[in-house]
């Protein structure tokens, strides 16, 4: 199992040891066959790229001709959809590449999990719901627009704590409980996923900073 970007990575040896059987002392030594077995852990490397692509950022539905992305000033290093309004519907393009490679021979299942609640941290406002769905995108373009069905993150069974888009040294904590449906799975060793990032912003949404946290994890089948 694999989260964020630590690895796990280990090795069982199990062996059994030569076999000598001792006979009288005057008959010749007898040895038996020596089996070994080696049994290792699968090992996977995953690295998390946001903002993955020139001309990343959000894009408000708009019928007709789509506005140019834009991002927040949180970008690079986050995905920052930048100045929204409530009750409208916005993409964020090219916002995440999932690489992942691993020595497991039945290949890997990746989950997605974000926040079950949006908050507000200039007044601590809450709102309980889904808000934040995934798009798969590709590796340099895609057709995707702020229209576009969006597939809903599993929730995580408690709200964010800790964290703050102005410190990235500072994660949050979110309770992980158990697996949802997988986002994506791969029988290759190797493989890469690209995603769009959909937000819907409450109607009854205040003016502040809203935080909303994903969190990936990767299992070996």
């Amino acid at each position: 199992m694999k989260r964020y970007l630590l690895g796990l990575m280990g090795a069982i040896f199990a062996a059994m040891a030569l076999i000598v059987v001792l006979s009288p002392a005057d008959a010749v030594t007898a040895t038996g066959n020596a089996k070994v077995q080696w049994h290792v852990l699968p090992i996977i490397n995953f690295t998390l790229t946001p903002n993955y692509y020139t001309g990343y950022g959000s894009v408000l539905a708009t019928f007709g001709t789509q506005p140019a992305p834009t991002h927040g000033p949180g970008a690079p290093t986050t995905v920052d959809f930048g100045k929204t309004i409530a009750g409208d519907t916005y993409l964020y393009k090219y916002a995440a590449h999932l690489h992942i490679t691993t020595n497991d021979d039945n290949g890997f299942l990746v989950y997605g999990e974000a926040a079950a609640v949006l908050t507000n941290g200039s007044d601590s406002s809450v709102y309980p719901g889904q808000y934040l769905y995934y798009v798969p995108s590709g590796a340099s373009s895609d057709s995707n627009t702020g229209f576009t069905p969006g597939l809903p993150f599993a929730q995580t069974s408690g709200s964010v704590s800790g964290g703050n888009t102005d410190a990235p040294g500072s994660p949050p904590t979110i309770t992980y409980t158990t697996y949802p449906n997988p986002v994506a799975q791969s029988v290759a060793a190797n493989n890469d996923f690209y995603y769009d990032y959909q937000f819907k912003v409450p109607p009854t949404a205040t003016g502040g900073n809203y935080y909303l946290w994903i969190v990936y994890t990767v299992v070996g089948q």
